[in-house]
């Protein structure tokens, strides 16, 4: 998790020192605030020969932050990295015995960003990113855990709009993504884990500084 976060900050500094212009239209910019995630939890009860609530999907609260150099006035390149927290009660077979379920699921992603400034103070903006995810997934019943912790490739597909407040900030009213993780096979305990996509939408929104 730390080489994560030192990474991260690498990625989004370098694209601040990389792509700082002197133009306003080309100025970097920095992303920070609060994000939902809606995501499968990568367990089904096919896999575990009964049936549980992990079928349901988590609900996570978070943080996001972006960092976007112009190349252009509309193109850019973006790095992105977010993460998700929710702890849950999670129920198993028949005799609905419980488990506590606990999920944190990190993106680092980065890729091309294509804005539409206008004469209004609302910039919309679409972005497709490639990267990691960082999937921890705890169960714990009685006193025995259970860890399904990987990282694999991932996907942030999507796109918002940003409301001009004046020169060096504006507010993002809204961001959805898309995003697609592509857990591999996996044996947890003597549990065989087949490849499967956790299928992710993320919502965000905060400020942006210019």
């Amino acid at each position: 998790m730390k080489r994560l976060v030192l990474l991260t900050s690498l990625v989004l500094f370098s694209f601040a020192t990389s792509f700082a212009q002197t133009s306003n239209d080309k100025k970097p910019e920095f992303f920070g605030g609060y994000s939902f995630e809606n995501i499968d939890s990568g367990v089904k009860s096919n896999d575990l020969s009964t049936s549980t609530t992990l079928e349901d999907r988590f609900r996570a609260n978070g943080f996001h932050v972006a960092g976007t150099g112009y190349l252009t006035k509309r193109f850019g390149i973006t790095g992105d990295f977010s993460g998700h927290f929710q702890s849950r009660d999670d129920l198993f077979g028949t005799t609905a015995t419980t488990g506590r379920s606990k999920l944190s699921l990190f993106n680092l992603t980065g890729g091309p960003q294509f804005r539409l400034p206008n004469h209004t103070k609302f910039t919309p903006f679409v972005q497709g990113l490639a990267g990691i995810a960082r999937h921890n997934f705890t169960e714990t019943i009685s006193t025995t855990p259970f860890n399904d912790n990987t990282t694999n490739f991932a996907l942030n597909l999507g796109g918002g709009v940003d409301y001009k407040l004046n020169n060096r900030f504006a507010w993002r009213i809204a961001q959805f993504d898309y995003n697609p993780i592509f857990l591999r096979a996996r044996t947890i305990d003597t549990t065989a884990l087949p490849d499967r996509t956790l299928n992710g939408f993320r919502f965000s929104t905060g400020i942006v500084i210019r």
